[in-house]
């Protein structure tokens, strides 16, 4: 058996959904990522694919490519992430890169240079948290929460820009991803006096999964608790509502314990490698502490 891949999104969902569901906070990028193809008609130029076990079982691994983003895979296991590296080679795709699993990243990316003598540099390295019970309470400032509402697209698009620029990670249309929000009522403020202060941001729900996407605060008025006060208000909303599970995917630098007071719970890192012309040998990832790895930009998902 091995990697079965198609570039059909009905058929991938119906043969690796269970795998990806069963896992759903651990995968949560991946579904997410599908669930956003299959609603916008899944565009020509995708492949997917499913890790078949040779002694015929459910999948235990997953991916979906688009040429113009690393690979995005689902699941640990070192070996299938080399073998699928063999397997996209013979497809004569283009793969810039590789977001996945520590260890499942790092098998790629050495199978993938090997074949195609490219560089690999860390990009980012990411730490997945899953909220653990009930959010808690009695946290952050006080203050009132709201859903956004049309009322508020002006804001909305400002501080999705502002948020942008300040990560390094802009898009090219914060109009569009504001309006998209504000259709499912994906965004939130936290308001004091009267006046929005803070913004958190959820996906839709997948697999009774969501995800805390951008937690921001203004510069002028961050360190008074505002952004953990909409974030923890987010979470008990998504909770008591649309989802059974909350993920959050915070940059490594963010120190764990500060996740762990809010009620999250680390079950996974990431790390996305950008492939390049050669420059030096090789070296993998995990011949050293996990420490060494250093980002080329920075991935603070929360802002204040």
């Amino acid at each position: 058996m091995g990697w079965c891949t198609t570039s059909d999104l009905d058929r991938f969902l119906a043969v690796a959904g269970g795998y990806l569901r069963s896992r759903a906070a651990e995968n949560t990028l991946l579904l997410s990522a599908a669930q956003a193809r299959y609603e916008a008609g899944a565009p020509d130029g995708l492949l997917y694919g499913w890790w078949e076990p040779p002694d015929g079982s459910d999948p235990r691994g997953a991916f979906l490519h688009d040429q113009a983003t690393p690979v995005l895979l689902a699941g640990r296991a070192p070996e299938t992430a080399a073998a699928l590296a063999g397997s996209l080679a013979r497809t004569g795709r283009w793969v810039c890169g590789v977001d996945a699993p520590i260890g499942a990243a790092d098998a790629f990316a050495a199978a993938w240079s090997q074949r195609a003598s490219v560089a690999v540099r860390v990009h980012r390295h990411s730490r997945v948290y899953r909220l653990a019970g009930a959010a808690p309470s009695q946290m952050g400032s006080a203050g009132r929460y709201r859903v956004a509402t049309p009322a508020d697209r002006p804001l909305l698009v400002e501080w999705l820009r502002a948020f942008g620029a300040e990560v390094g990670e802009l898009t090219a249309a914060p109009e569009s991803d504001a309006d998209d929000l504000l259709g499912y009522g994906g965004a939130a403020f936290w308001e004091v006096g009267g006046q929005p202060a803070a913004m958190a941001t959820v996906t839709r729900p997948v697999a009774r999964t969501m995800r805390l996407s951008i937690v921001y605060t203004p510069p002028q008025l961050r360190h008074n608790g505002y952004a953990t006060a909409v974030m923890l208000a987010a979470s008990r909303a998504s909770l008591s509502g649309q989802a059974d599970e909350v993920v959050l995917i915070t940059d490594s630098n963010s120190p764990e314990r500060q996740a762990a007071r809010l009620g999250y719970q680390l079950i996974g890192e990431r790390i996305v490698l950008r492939f390049g012309p050669p420059t030096a040998p090789l070296q993998r990832l995990q011949t050293g502490p996990l420490a060494r790895l250093r980002t080329t930009g920075p991935m603070p998902r929360l802002r204040g």
